[in-house]
């Protein structure tokens, strides 16, 4: 998958601007807050179905303006595909090769592996921004865990706000929101464990090769139900029962106490918590791996390698990490953002492009 072009309408900083893309390394540097990371949301927009920086869509206009729009052109499989995104007065419109869609049919049309400094402290970070990394990978190689996401999302919701009901809560429905809720949940913890499987795989393998071996990484998830029931029916029948023996606990609370909305990934280093035991750099070299190992699964599943977007990442590595990523940078689209249009000189053919003020230039 390679992305050709990217039009940007009024969107952040940007006014009017249209950014072409080569297929290996393209470099966008610039002072801080001149618009460098304003490409990568607007890019991984498409690929996550909304922006990984704000949860309102009103921040992504300009100043001034009464709405935006973005636009991206990409090969998928060899053929050449179209995205469109337009907001205005709260409205959304989405576009495939200019027909409009949903935001599901627009989901894993185009996709996109996301490194930014942020993801390099996860293992410290907490369990909602963990659990978001599995759904924001899950989310681009299966439509059915999106809409899984929103039913689980709009089900906790209702049963919440019958819970906080002052004159007590219609048991019945209770018992109907904890039925759906149940098979729900019993659909996203299947699908996080098959996901985590194939990741703890590439991730062990990726750390040893980082430390030379002498680092063993593995990943636990920290759920209500026993790693014993796999099934989706029994863990269905698990959830149910779970929600009907602690229901005067919830009551009480006046709160869902239980469910994935509440589950975590415990990382260990050589049978040690990483949270707790790990260094710096072990952690880090655990987060390179997570990201790594979701572009690995990502191309199994498409089929071709995914773009991915480094937002100033470099910089915070070490130099062995540093030339670790880099060399695995062969056949692979990169965009990435830096400071110094210099960071990645090592490598040949790396298009460069200058942002200043929300402007685009390419190197002559």
């Amino acid at each position: 998958m390679i992305l050709k072009a990217i039009t940007l309408e009024n969107f952040r900083s940007a006014e009017s601007e249209c950014i072409h893309f080569d297929p290996g390394v393209n470099l966008l540097y610039g002072n801080n807050a001149e618009g460098k990371t304003n490409v990568l949301e607007a890019i991984y927009f498409f690929a996550r179905g909304r922006s990984f920086r704000t949860t309102r869509e009103s921040d992504l206009v300009r100043f001034g303006a009464e709405g935006c729009g973005v636009d991206i052109a990409f090969t998928r499989r060899g053929e050449e595909e179209t995205l469109g995104y337009r907001y205005f007065g709260g409205t959304r419109r989405r576009t495939k090769n200019g027909v409009k869609v949903t935001a599901r049919e627009a989901l894993g049309v185009f996709c996109a592996v996301l490194f930014c400094p942020d993801h390099l402290s996860v293992i410290k970070r907490t369990p909602a921004e963990r659990r978001e990394f599995l759904n924001a990978a899950i989310a681009q190689i299966s439509p059915a865990y999106v809409a899984a996401l929103g039913r689980h999302k709009k089900l906790l919701e209702n049963k919440n706000a019958l819970l906080r009901c002052e004159d007590g809560f219609d048991r019945a429905l209770m018992e109907s929101y904890n039925e759906e809720l149940a098979a729900v949940s019993a659909e996203i913890l299947v699908a996080r464990r098959a996901y985590l499987a194939r990741l703890c795989a590439s991730v062990t393998r990726t750390v040893a090769e980082i430390s030379g071996g002498r680092e063993h990484v593995t990943i636990d998830y920290s759920c209500d139900i026993p790693a014993e029931i796999s099934r989706k029916e029994d863990v269905t029948i698990a959830y149910r029962d779970l929600f009907r023996a602690n229901l005067a606990r919830e009551a009480a609370a006046r709160m869902t106490l239980f469910g994935v909305q509440r589950d975590d990934l415990v990382f260990f280093v050589n049978g040690r918590e990483a949270k707790q035991f790990a260094s710096q750099g072990q952690q880090r070299s655990i987060a390179l791996a997570l990201k790594l190992g979701e572009g690995e699964i990502l191309a199994k599943e498409i089929g071709e390698e995914p773009v991915y977007l480094l937002d100033d990442v470099l910089g915070e590595l070490d130099e062995e990490r540093k030339s670790y990523i880099l060399s695995r940078t062969g056949g692979r689209q990169l965009i990435v953002t830096a400071c110094e249009k210099n960071d990645y000189d090592t490598l040949v053919g790396v298009k460069k492009i200058r942002v200043c003020g929300g402007h685009y230039t390419e190197d002559r």
